[in-house]
């Protein structure tokens, strides 16, 4: 199986998990004040970024890239993507690409027909099942595509988990509070994060 390394964003985002006016709703902030809107923005952005991180999937359509080793290496299942659900985007990119570099350095892209793609799996999985294989001392560059095409598709549950370190970041703006002694600052985050099931159902 691909020992997969160097996982990366190869592409932000298309799009927030939480729009500028629910998180303000839910921070109680009229739709009418402005001024800490830049600031709530990037909130929004580190709190989907530490959720994703947190639970090992993806909310927003996001291209993720990856070293990997033994790619090619003879599996019924498939290798597993790391940061599911695998997704096909809108833009027309194939869900999953590959491509390799011979001893010579030449960078080989390898055919779709040859990949076999299971956007079902979650995680999803993609085999090679193409009749030549490279030799075994190559490195190949997986790039896939994965999370949702719109927020309507994001469950309540996760939105919910990142509006609350969005209020969360946004009341404490300090890692620990001081009036009383340097204390840490409760959240409930870790309870509704805990109920999120790992299909992305919610």
């Amino acid at each position: 199986m691909p020992i997969f390394s160097s996982i990366r964003r190869k592409t932000p985002p298309n799009f927030e998990p939480i729009s500028l006016s629910e998180a303000k709703q839910h921070l109680r902030i009229m739709d009418g004040v402005h001024e800490d809107d830049a600031y709530i923005m990037a909130l929004i952005s580190s709190a989907r970024m530490y959720f994703e991180n947190r639970v090992g999937q993806t909310t927003t359509l996001t291209q993720w890239q990856a070293k990997a080793k033994g790619w090619w290496t003879c599996s019924c299942v498939g290798a597993e993507l790391p940061y599911p659900p695998l997704t096909t985007p809108t833009n027309g990119d194939p869900p999953v690409a590959i491509t390799w570099k011979d001893g010579d350095g030449n960078v080989h892209v390898v055919d779709q027909s040859d990949l076999v793609v299971d956007e079902e799996a979650y995680p999803g999985t993609v085999r090679y099942s193409g009749a030549s294989e490279p030799p075994c001392e190559s490195n190949a560059t997986v790039t896939w595509w994965a999370g949702v095409n719109s927020p309507a598709e994001i469950p309540q549950m996760w939105k919910t988990a990142m509006l609350l370190l969005v209020g969360h970041w946004y009341e404490n703006r300090q890692a620990v509070v001081t009036d009383s002694g340097a204390i840490d600052v409760p959240m409930s985050f870790d309870m509704v994060i805990g109920a999120c099931s790992y299909d992305g159902r919610g």
